[in-house]
């Protein structure tokens, strides 16, 4: 399983994150192009490390390890070192995080975009300011200086209305409630599938031809999936991860489900645990690639000592009839002056050592078994 946030997991999480407003800002890391680690100082609760890359945000207690600044993190750390966050939030329902810094005289949104290739982007007065990647896209530019535009969606579930709900599965291009609920809402394939169970509905019912009792319902239930109450699951079968849940889910009731002390811990475990499984492939792969190289070498290596051999005895061949040779050279030398090596050739048929006259290489081959 290679987990990505859904916008409802995001919405969940940041309640978690609510203990953390009014925190300062102690330390700034960025160990790689798009991972940041924000070191913060909650009043009377001590440290909390927030991490953020292109595909999560979550607390750690993980630490990162000491590396050269980035051009990126040193600008973090000159605008944002001791200011306060004041707020956090989930733009609309989109998978974008809005983190609120205050210093004494200015604001700023550090933004955390976990979709498609990732980004961290600081804004002022909704201009960029700095990126962790500058990106273009046919609707919108990262780049400093310019206005930052994230992506939108027509409906936002988090303020749904029951009008919009309907104005939403009758004007929708998707043959199932299940996919309208997945994309036109943006809710996600997991949840989607919760919402349709719950309400007794068939997934692949065409969303236009809802009745009132199941519009009604499914309504009901949509509202209760963004208020229920956290209650995080580690969701698994043969102990192998399937899912990690900010609560209980009913698609999920056949197998096991864990309960869980929050939804960042088991989101910074498996995040942590994957990373290094992909380390851990990584040095195995650079090993194979050494140990190929090892062979190539050490068959380089035999080839050469055949060679070796070979070269030797020809070497001992050569000594042993070096006047018979020396005397050869010295013929050839003579003949090639006063004959073109297409004539010497035809003259040195049937010679008792000369094999072979090669014209163009100015050369011969001589048998001396």
């Amino acid at each position: 399983m290679t987990k990505k946030l859904a916008a409802l997991e995001i919405h969940y999480l940041i309640k978690e994150f609510k203990t953390l407003i009014d925190a300062k800002v102690d330390k700034i890391y960025a160990p790689r192009k798009k991972e940041l680690f924000l070191r913060l100082h909650v009043p009377n609760k001590g440290k909390h490390i927030l991490k953020i890359d292109e595909k999560s945000i979550y607390l750690t207690e993980s630490r990162p390890k000491a590396s050269s600044p980035s051009d990126f993190c040193m600008y973090l750390r000159k605008k944002l070192e001791n200011a306060r966050l004041r707020k956090i939030n989930q733009i609309r329902f989109e998978r974008i995080v809005s983190l609120t810094f205050e210093t004494k005289t200015q604001k700023f949104h550090l933004i955390a975009e976990l979709f498609s290739r990732g980004n961290i982007i600081l804004v002022k007065d909704k201009k960029i300011l700095v990126a962790a990647e500058y990106q273009k896209w046919k609707t919108r530019t990262v780049r400093p200086r310019a206005i930052y535009k994230h992506p939108k969606k027509e409906y936002n579930f988090l303020t749904l209305k029951k009008e919009d709900f309907k104005n939403l599965l009758s004007s929708t291009n998707k043959e199932s409630i299940v996919k309208s609920l997945a994309v036109d809402l943006g809710l996600g394939g997991t949840y989607s599938e919760e919402a349709c169970g719950l309400s007794k509905i068939d997934k692949d019912k065409d969303p236009k031809k809802l009745d009132d009792k199941e519009f009604s319902t499914l309504f009901s239930e949509l509202t209760e999936i963004k208020d229920k109450k956290l209650d995080p699951r580690i969701v698994s079968k043969k102990e192998k991860i399937i899912d990690l849940v900010p609560f209980k889910l009913e698609i999920y009731k056949d197998f096991k489900q864990k309960k869980a002390d929050s939804y960042s811990n088991i989101l910074s475990r498996y995040f942590l645990k994957i990373r290094s499984q992909v380390q851990k492939q990584k040095k195995q792969k650079k090993l194979n690639q050494i140990k190929e190289i090892i062979k190539d070498q050490e068959q380089s290596i035999t080839n050469l000592k055949k060679q070796e051999k070979i070269n030797k005895e020809k070497a001992e061949k050569i000594y042993e009839n070096y006047q018979k040779i020396s005397g050869l050279l010295e013929e050839l030398k003579k003949i090639s002056k006063k004959h073109s090596w297409d004539e010497i050739k035809e003259k040195l048929k049937g010679h008792k050592l000369i094999k072979e006259v090669i014209p163009e290489e100015k050369s011969v081959v001589i048998d001396i078994k």
